[in-house]
């Protein structure tokens, strides 16, 4: 509730303020505050007309029927309807949730008809400064409003005219050069996780679900977790020589099912490891990047976004599309829906020397 008004102000219209020899008019969501002149009649006129347009949640008749939808609404239809479809992998499911909580929490209320354009543009500049999420929460914003549109509750989509916002890459491209010096600063089961990145473009994830029992007929079988259950990816890499003795690298001392594979610290009975973990040798995600940090702050390579685990991905194409590959083969080595998100890991690598001659012969000696 609102703070009772002054006796010198009874009456006045709700968001409506003096302002030195006049009147100003605070906006009810954005609490923007607009000069609105010094006439008193004019400006009573001007605050009740604003408020019947801007306050949220202001058709009576609506709320006492039951009938009025607001955005909460078409975030209940998203998270039942839509997010399954999606299957998101665990990490992007929650970092998605986060956003949608943030929009339920700042827009939750707001009717849904009345929500505008500019609220919208309101909203994704005000909740954060960095482009780059500025166009995650348009974008999550935009599947929530496509739900009510579907549902028949509003006419259009208000956020699909908001500004889109570009970033670049911050984090920085991962060079041969400093690979070695990593390489030879890191433990031996970190060496074999770069090496099979590097070779096979696999992500971080699937690196440390690699089994030695994926090695048959020749191949390397492999259903990428992040698209196992999106576009259906299967990839059968062919074991070559290099891969073949990287796998032979892989069978050390230490009995594992996986290929990358380290023992404890210190041994913890079952009931007390992490719930992600099968087996006492099995390497984690979160691991295995901060002993590729470790290794990468001890070959000091170092700079305000230093290269993560990740970027091995990047090199790799890279590497392969210098040795003569196509945009379309390293995009099925790495197993993307589409040639764009290629090229994106591809970028900010020195572009490969391409063999050309030429057919003129000079006149002058």
């Amino acid at each position: 509730m609102g703070r009772t008004r002054s006796r010198s102000r009874l009456g006045w219209p709700p968001n409506l303020y003096p302002n030195k020899a006049g009147f100003k008019y605070r906006h009810p969501v954005t609490r923007k505050e607009v000069w609105m002149g010094n006439d008193k009649a004019k400006a009573f006129a001007a605050a009740k007309k604003l408020n019947a347009m801007l306050t949220p949640s202001n058709d009576l008749v609506a709320r006492v029927m039951g009938t009025e939808k607001t955005v909460s609404d078409a975030i209940k239809v998203f998270r039942e309807d839509d997010v399954p479809g999606r299957k998101w992998a665990p990490k992007t499911a929650e970092v998605y949730e986060s956003v949608i909580r943030r929009v339920e929490s700042t827009l939750g209320e707001r009717a849904l008809a009345s929500l505008s354009v500019n609220d919208c543009a309101t909203f994704i500049r005000s909740i954060t400064p960095s482009a780059r999420s500025r166009q995650q929460f348009r974008l999550v914003l935009t599947w929530i409003l496509a739900c009510a549109l579907q549902e028949g509750w509003i006419d259009d989509n208000p956020a699909l005219s908001t500004r889109k916002f570009s970033h670049e890459r911050q984090r920085e491209r991962l060079t041969i050069e400093a690979y070695r010096a990593i390489w030879e600063k890191a433990p031996a089961w970190v060496r074999n996780a770069m090496d099979l990145s590097l070779l096979t473009l696999l992500r971080r994830e699937d690196v440390v679900s690699l089994r030695f029992s994926d090695v048959r007929e020749g191949a390397l079988w492999v259903v990428p977790s992040k698209t196992e259950e999106t576009s259906g990816v299967r990839l059968k890499i062919a074991v070559s020589a290099e891969l073949d003795r990287l796998l032979a690298r892989c069978r050390d001392d230490v009995v594992s099912p996986f290929l990358v594979h380290r023992l404890p610290g210190k041994a913890r009975p079952q009931n007390l490891r992490a719930k992600e973990r099968k087996h006492h040798t099995q390497v984690l995600p979160e691991q295995l990047s901060r002993a590729f940090a470790a290794a990468r702050d001890g070959a000091k390579v170092t700079s305000e976004n230093p290269p993560t685990f990740h970027e091995i991905r990047s090199l790799g194409g890279a590497l392969l599309q210098e040795a003569g590959w196509n945009v379309s083969q390293v995009q099925t080595l790495m197993g993307h829906n589409s040639e764009a998100m290629t090229k994106v890991y591809l970028e900010g690598h020195a572009s490969p020397w391409q063999s050309v001659s030429t057919g003129i012969t000079l006149f002058t000696q």
